[in-house]
């Protein structure tokens, strides 16, 4: 996926994890368990998860 398409999605949702699939984002939530409990329900697979993180988090580099 290109790098640009990922951070214009990053910068969009700060603080949250994503779900990509196909360039689109097909969820999103503050935390990872919820993430993957959606993508369970709905069946989803070969979804691409991260995380955005906030300035704050940003500051401790190793983490992301």
């Amino acid at each position: 996926m290109e790098d640009k398409i990922i951070e214009k999605i990053k910068s969009e949702n700060v603080g949250r994890w994503i779900g990509i699939k196909k360039g689109k984002i097909v969820t999103t939530s503050e935390n990872h368990r919820d993430i993957y409990k959606v993508l369970k329900e709905r069946n989803l697979s070969g979804v691409y998860v991260f995380y955005s993180p906030t300035e704050k988090e940003k500051r401790y580099g190793f983490l992301f």
